[in-house]
Parts: C-alpha cells; sequence; structure tokens
C-alpha cells in the first residue's frame, strides 16, 4: 500500500502485524517458498512469509545457501550438518561441496 493505494506493480519483502511477506505484483505470495533479497539481505520465504526461526539450507538459481535464523549467512565458513547426515562445506554462504 502507498498512499492508500494497492502497488500491484511491486514485488519484494514488506512487513505488518503479523509478520514479513513476499509479494508479487502487489498481492502476498502464500505459495511461495525460496529466497528474496531486500536491501537487509538475502531471506529465507516459506509459503509467503519469512521463517525467521529457519536454520538450514536452502537452494536459488544461483546454487545451495547456509541460511541461519531466516538470513543467508554471507560471512560464514565451516561445516553444516544435514538433515540427511552428508557433511556440507560451506564458503562465505554458499554451500561448495
Amino acid at each position: 500500500m502507498e498512499n492508500g493505494a494497492i502497488q500491484f506493480g511491486y514485488t519484494g519483502l514488506v512487513p505488518n502485524e503479523a509478520g514479513w511477506w513476499y509479494v508479487e505484483n502487489g498481492a502476498i505470495q502464500f505459495g511461495y517458498t525460496g529466497l528474496v533479497p531486500n536491501e537487509a539481505g538475502w531471506w529465507y520465504v516459506e509459503n509467503g512469509a519469512i521463517q525467521f526461526g529457519y536454520t538450514g539450507l536452502a537452494y536459488n538459481e544461483a546454487g545451495w545457501w547456509y541460511v541461519e535464523n531466516g538470513s543467508i549467512q554471507f560471512g560464514f565458513s565451516g561445516v553444516v550438518f544435514g538433515e540427511n547426515g552428508i557433511i556440507y562445506v560451506v564458503e562465505n554462504g554458499k554451500v561448495v561441496l
């Protein structure tokens, strides 16, 4: 909303009293799950909402990323243990092995 009108051309993240949401063309995308950027970083969105409690791996067209508390951790380098028992090597937030 801007000046009381829905912005049908807007795509990005927006807050309201229930959390942060991924909006595409002015509408919340409840079916969207993936990574979305804004000026504060890249965020893990599930069913349209940023999942601030999520820690794990997430995928986008650039590859797999390490997410902690809902945000890609670009400053993290090390190993991550996946749910399937596989050890992943992460450099600057991106899974490299």
